[in-house]
């Protein structure tokens, strides 16, 4: 029994391994952004397991890089960034199996059995998201901003990466 959920649980969590893409719910971890207002958007990204964040955070950059170009502009700036935590158990139940044995004397049935209970057991695991808020912006806003992010740059130092992870 130990070993078969040992095998869903390594099925479950290589099916979940987070990638760049859209999201499915319920099938496919990945992104969903939504804009905020009208120069505003938020990205969330994840379903994913706390060592996948560092890259939770690069598909983020570069989802937002993608919106901000898909507007016709080159720059934004970060007004928030965030994880949000989960921890799931999963359970295992208890198994109980009965052996036993009969005989008949007579008038009467005599029977022995013997019954053997597995204690089920639970794991936890912990899964999340990344969420980011960033603001597009026009070439006239750059001046009152002091960390403004080149969505350029952004798209060409990550491009091996996020196209590694499609």
């Amino acid at each position: 029994m130990k070993v078969v959920v040992s095998v869903l649980l390594l099925l479950i969590l290589s099916a979940c391994s987070v990638h760049y893409g859209p999201r499915v719910p319920g099938f496919v971890p990945g992104y969903t952004d939504n804009q905020l207002g009208e120069s505003t958007y938020q990205i969330k990204i994840g379903e994913a397991w706390p060592k996948d964040w560092p890259d939770l955070e690069k598909f983020a950059m570069y989802r937002a890089s993608e919106i901000t170009q898909e507007r016709g502009l080159r720059y934004f700036v970060v007004t928030s960034a965030s994880t949000q935590t989960s921890t799931y158990t999963i359970n295992t139940p208890t198994t109980t199996s009965t052996t036993g044995t009969a005989r008949v004397s007579g008038n009467t049935a005599y029977i022995n059995t013997t019954s053997t209970t597995t204690g089920g057991s639970a794991t936890n695991i912990s899964g999340g998201w990344y969420i980011l808020d960033f603001k597009v912006l026009k070439d006239s806003d750059l001046s009152n901003y002091a960390r403004v992010i080149d969505s350029e740059s952004v798209m060409a130092d990550l491009k091996y990466f996020i196209d590694s992870r499609r």
